[in-house]
This record gives C-alpha cells, sequence and structure tokens, in this order.
C-alpha cells in the first residue's frame, strides 16, 4: 500500500503514478549508468557483519524472568510506549517516501511529454547549462564540493543547518546508545550469574537436608540398637540426637530462606535491566536508520564531513547568487523552463533548474532515478523493519495478557490509554 495522493492534470499522464509505483523498481539500471560517473560518499557504517547482528538483535524485544502483576503492567506499559514510537516513526518514513515517489513521477511526466515539448525544454536547459558554465569561470577554483554534491544540497538549502545539527546530536545519541547497550547487556548478563549461584547453593542445601536427614535416623537406629543390646540407659545420647537435628534443621531453614530472599531480589534487577535494554534497543535501531538514511540522502559521510561541505557549498552558492543577479537571460530561461514543466504537470518544477542537465543528458537522467529510487528502498526497509517490530511486541502484548487473565481488563485499559488498535482476534 502506499501513502500518497494523486493529482491528475492531463489525461496523457492519468496512470503515471501506477507507472511509477509498479515499474521504477523493476528497471534495469546497471547497463544505462555511466562507469565514471561520480559516487557520493556515505556515513561511515560498521563492519556489515557486525551490523546485520546488531539490527536483527534490535529486533527482538526480550521477556522478563518473572511475570507478575506488577511485571506485567509495567511490560504492558512499557510496550505501549515502544509502539507509540514506532507508528511516529512510520509516518514520518511514510511523508519521506511521498515526497521521493512524488519526485520520480516529476520524471516520468518529463519522459512522456510530446517531442515537441520535450525538444523546447532541453533547448532551455542547455541555454540555462551554458550560461551556468560561463559563470562558473569566475568561482573560487579553492573549492573541492563537487556539482553532484551541490545537486544534492540544493533541494534542501533552507533545511541543511538543521539537519546538520540534527546529525551531530544523533550521531552523540548514538554513541551514548551504544554505551547503554553495553553496560545493560554487562549487567544483565552478570545478574543472571548471580541468579544461577543462588539456585545452585539452593540445590545444595537440599542435598545437604537429605544427607542429615539421613544421618539423623541412623544415629537414633543405632542408639535403639544400642539400648536393646546393652539395657544401657540412652537418654543423653537421645538428645544429643535431637539438638544435633534442631541446630541443623535451624541452619537450613535459615540459609533457605536467605536463598529465596536473594533470588528475589535478583530478579527484580534482571527484570529492570531488561526493560531498559527493550527501550534502548528500539531507540538503537531507530536512530540508526535515521542516520543512514539522511547521510545517503545528502551524500555526506558523518556529520563533520556534512558541516565542511555545508561551508563549502555557502561559499559556492555566495558566488553563485552574485553571478545571477547579473544574467537576466539566466532567470528568464529558469521561468520559462518552470512553467514548461508545470504545463507537463511537473509537482516540483523548481528543483529541475538545477537539474538541467539530467533533461539533457539522460544518464543524469538514470543516475537521478536510481538515486531515488534507492532512497525508497531504503525508505520501505526502514518501515518494513519498524512494522516487524511492532508485530513483535503487539504478539508479546497478546502473550502477556493471555497469561494473565486475572488483570486483562487493566492491561487492555492500559492499551486503550495508548490509543492502540487491537493487538489480535484473540484479544
Amino acid at each position: 500500500m502506499f501513502f500518497f495522493s494523486r493529482r491528475k492534470k492531463k489525461k496523457d499522464h492519468d496512470n503515471i503514478e501506477d507507472v511509477v509505483e509498479k515499474g521504477t523498481d523493476e528497471e534495469n539500471l546497471k547497463g544505462e549508468i555511466s562507469g565514471n560517473s561520480e559516487k557520493d560518499e556515505t556515513y561511515e557504517k560498521k563492519d556489515d557483519g557486525i551490523r546485520k547482528q546488531m539490527e536483527q538483535e534490535m529486533l527482538t524485544q526480550d521477556k522478563p524472568v518473572t511475570t507478575g502483576k506488577t511485571d506485567a503492567i509495567r511490560f504492558v506499559r512499557n510496550n505501549c510506549e515502544a509502539i507509540a514510537e514506532n507508528e511516529r516513526q512510520i509516518a514520518e518514513a511514510k511523508k519521506e517516501y511521498e515526497k521521493v515517489t512524488s519526485y520520480l513521477t516529476d520524471i516520468q511526466r518529463i519522459d512522456m511529454a510530446r517531442e515537441d515539448e520535450y525538444r523546447e525544454i532541453k533547448d532551455i536547459c542547455k541555454s540555462i547549462l551554458t550560461l551556468t558554465q560561463e559563470r562558473s569561470k569566475y568561482k573560487n577554483r579553492n573549492l573541492t564540493i563537487s556539482d553532484a554534491q551541490m545537486r544534492k544540497f540544493e533541494p534542501f538549502e533552507d533545511e541543511l543547518v538543521d539537519e546538520i545539527k540534527k546529525m551531530y546530536n544523533a550521531q552523540a545519541y548514538q554513541d551514548a546508545i551504544e554505551g547503554d547497550i553495553k553496560n545493560l547487556k554487562k549487567e544483565k548478563d552478570s545478574l543472571y550469574s548471580q541468579r544461577k549461584e543462588i539456585i545452585a547453593k539452593q540445590n545444595a542445601l537440599k542435598g545437604m537436608t537429605k544427607v542429615l536427614a539421613v544421618l539423623i535416623i541412623s544415629l537414633i537406629v543405632l542408639l535403639i540398637v544400642i539400648y536393646y543390646a546393652t539395657k544401657t540407659d540412652m537418654t543423653l545420647p537421645y538428645l544429643g540426637v535431637v539438638a544435633l537435628a534442631g541446630v541443623s534443621a535451624a541452619m537450613l531453614v535459615f540459609e533457605s530462606s536467605k536463598n529465596r530472599r536473594d533470588i528475589i531480589l535478583v530478579e527484580r534487577k534482571i527484570n529492570k535491566a531488561i526493560t531498559l535494554l527493550n527501550k534502548v534497543k528500539i531507540k538503537y535501531i531507530n536512530n540508526i536508520n535515521v542516520l543512514d538514511y539522511n547521510c545517503n540522502k545528502f551524500g555526506v559521510k558523518n556529520a563533520k564531513d556534512f558541516e565542511e561541505k555545508w561551508n563549502e557549498y555557502c561559499k559556492m552558492r555566495e558566488y553563485e547568487k552574485k553571478f545571477r543577479e547579473n544574467t537576466e537571460m539566466l532567470n528568464a530561461n529558469n521561468e520559462n523552463l518552470v512553467i514548461m514543466l508545470k504545463e507537463l504537470g511537473v509537482k516540483d518544477a523548481d528543483i529541475w533548474i538545477s537539474r538541467c542537465e539530467a533533461i539533457v543528458d539522460s544518464r543524469e537522467m538514470v543516475e537521478i532515478r536510481h538515486e531515488l529510487n534507492q532512497r525508497r528502498q531504503m525508505l520501505r526497509e526502514r518501515i518494513e523493519n519498524n512494522e516487524k517490530l511492532k508485530e513483535g511486541i503487539i504478539s508479546q502484548l497478546d502473550e502477556m495478557i493471555n497469561a494473565h487473565p486475572e488483570i486483562k481488563g487493566e492491561l487492555l485499559g492500559i492499551i486503550k490509554e495508548w490509543s492502540i488498535v487491537k493487538v489480535n482476534s484473540a484479544l
């Protein structure tokens, strides 16, 4: 299902959106892309194997080791919060998906223009490119930013400062999240070890109880045999055996009670650690998805690289602005291009002022289409990952509710507070 509205402007273009949705991803782009085309730098990721393993782990939720009423209520509240966050992430991704699809639709409309219309548009674009190249010789040659990078920044010029700040914050947040995950895993493993040790102690006590019971019984039998064999007074030995049995029983009861208290305390700590770890896992996968997508979107490796390229971009734009103000012909051509594209039904016509080369050179258009398809694929994967995580959480909510029929009404009330749709048919 796709999440964007469609506007129909011309009869010849009524089904363009459907063509974009159904056909763009299946296009064979490999043979069309020039082997010398410039490749954008991307975000420096972790080792692919480690990254995939970690992402897969982040899509799962650990369950509490105990599921009392308090644990169940806490589990439901935390997971309702997680679902709300997932829905926000999905909505954000769908909104961006709509924008990208709109760009692909515009490309399709341009491709479907009549031959005479396309020829006129192409001539205007050639004029724009020529005028732009004439101004380029006056630019500061010390700048290293590429034309490809300029084209990536231009559609988002007003947003870039905020996007750089967001990326810095996201990277710092990612480092903090990874540290939290590492510490919480250590804490959880340590608590599980403590729990195992306590259980082992309790089992050892049970063994000792059996041995002492056999010993006491054996002593009593022995004393009885001696009494009947020798007719000797065995009162004191009997009292000694009874005292030994009493002291031993008291010590065993004390140690057993202590172990039970310790294991309850450790299990509470484990549940708390698991709850925190589940929250951090959700934050991790959402944050890293946003980071990767934005780095791909803007063609940068990280926040520092983003800022450096933005500074060069600002300098470059300053030169271009000066020259554009003195180039009436260029402005006129830009206006004519926008008008003609809007007549074709192109929604974001202004963007194509900076993408004239794509209209003149089909290979450049293929690269743009390829880039947009990559962005759509990343968005689909982002949506799918959040949907999978949401489904897993809903399934666990269902299991938890079914496991506690006595507080089912209270748990369902918590879910309704978060305005969550039915968990599944079992609810």
